[in-house]
């Protein structure tokens, strides 16, 4: 099911960043609308901090980060990438150190934050993609939160688009953690001594580009 992806893979055009870890494979096209999903790691142990964007329509990765910075200058990034990306939704996932880059990039203010409904912890047709009229509403949180009852529909969807070969990936660092990442258990992960924290990213990228962009479109053609 991996094998097609090796096809994708390219260098990046540019490496950015203190630690070059942000690669860019495509420079932002301002006709075109982007995701930004993130994975935050404390920044001084064994994983990584990851984010990912994509493309919404074409579903084609066009830029990469993996590195070990703190989460606050992490939340800064992922803001500042979302808004090269012409004000791409950035979804940060809001597991407890994740709050930090969230906090970042709220008291930026910016406006394409991702929420999530506290009630279902997923997707709410009319109440679940935020923009910045909703912040106020009691019942939602920001961010995405990876929880059991979460999590095995997110993997669920990284499966379904690379198995349907309707993800264009290049990046050789996300397909070297793909490569192994394994069911351990019923629960999927990465193998021991490897890092799954693109593949997560990655995944959820995926899971909320085609159930909560999804879900907002159909809802709005609904009320029209």
């Amino acid at each position: 099911m991996l094998q097609h992806l090796l096809q994708a893979c390219e260098e990046p055009v540019e490496k950015r960043g203190i630690d070059s870890n942000l690669w860019i494979f495509r420079q932002p096209d301002y006709t075109k609308s982007y995701v930004v999903a993130a994975d935050v790691a404390r920044g001084d142990g064994q994983d990584f901090s990851a984010f990912h964007v994509v493309e919404i329509e074409s579903m084609e990765q066009v830029a990469e980060y993996k590195g070990k910075i703190s989460t606050k200058d992490f939340g800064n990034l992922c803001m500042n990438v979302a808004q090269e990306y012409n004000n791409a939704l950035l979804v940060i996932e809001n597991s407890s150190i994740g709050w930090a880059a969230i906090q970042q990039v709220i008291d930026r203010q910016y406006d394409n934050l991702f929420y999530t409904s506290k009630d279902l912890h997923y997707v709410d047709v009319t109440r679940q993609v935020t923009n910045k009229y909703r912040n106020s509403d009691k019942q939602m949180v920001p961010g995405f939160s990876m929880t059991q009852k979460t999590r095995p529909l997110v993997i669920a969807k990284l499966e379904e688009y690379f198995r349907e070969k309707s993800v264009i990936a290049h990046s050789s660092r996300l397909i070297d953690e793909l490569f192994v990442f394994i069911y351990n258990n019923n629960k999927a992960e990465a193998m021991q001594g490897y890092n799954d924290d693109l593949v997560m990213s990655f995944a959820l990228t995926l899971w909320v580009r085609d159930t909560a962009l999804r879900l907002r479109n159909e809802g709005i053609e609904l009320t029209k």
